[in-house]
């Protein structure tokens, strides 16, 4: 069984694109400390959401989250030819933490605007996406 769950703060806002099939992809990343004191570090993990579109506009850098998910590894050939490697977690649930972002104020909170559909990806909006109280994940 392949499960991870790691609690952290967002590192940027999530960036959405579209495969050639359509289907939307949300990814962002994650910052998880570990260990505490002299032997404190932080860990930055790569994260991907798949087909939950109206969840970008909430995860914005600084947000603390819960994630469960998948860890997975990926690899392709670069434009100069090269084999590259990276490892990812593909998110199944997400659980928004208390707080805001360190260093924002009372605006920051809350969801930016969507931004517009790109080429022809289909966009579906539902009453459910648009309440805060039955995110779609």
């Amino acid at each position: 069984m392949n499960v991870c769950i790691f609690s952290g703060r967002l590192t940027k806002d999530a960036e959405t694109r579209y495969t050639q099939s359509g289907k939307c992809v949300c990814s962002f990343g994650l910052a998880v400390d570990t260990g505490f004191g002299d032997n404190k570090k932080t860990v930055f993990l790569n994260c991907s959401v798949w087909n939950k579109e109206a969840l970008a506009q909430y995860l914005t850098k600084g947000k603390p989250v819960i994630i469960h998910g998948e860890y997975t590894e990926r690899e392709w050939q670069a434009q100069d030819g090269s084999q590259r490697k990276t490892a990812e977690i593909i998110v199944r649930d997400i659980e928004f933490q208390q707080g805001q972002p360190k260093g924002a104020d009372q605006t920051q909170g809350a969801p930016r605007q969507q931004p517009a559909a790109r080429g022809n990806a289909p966009r579906q909006q539902t009453e459910q996406q648009d309440n805060l109280d039955s995110l779609p994940f």
